[in-house]
């Protein structure tokens, strides 16, 4: 996950992360441990995020997807 380009797409939509975490129903520490990587964002949390960014299916896949597989 590309947090750096979701956090950009937060600022895109002109709102901070406590804006945002209101807004996709999110605590902030919820939102904290999964942009830093100590738990997944599930369906029902990525589904709100695009939502709340209205996404463009490249950028789902440019923010939730990586581009390298091993």
């Amino acid at each position: 996950m590309k947090t750096n380009v979701l956090r950009g797409k937060i600022a895109e939509n002109g709102m901070n992360i406590g804006e945002f975490c209101n807004a996709a129903n999110f605590t902030r520490s919820t939102f904290d441990r999964k942009m830093n990587g100590q738990s997944e964002f599930d369906r029902d949390e990525i589904c709100r995020i695009i939502s709340v960014l209205n996404l463009q299916p490249e950028e789902i896949r440019d923010i939730f997807f990586a581009e390298e597989v091993s």
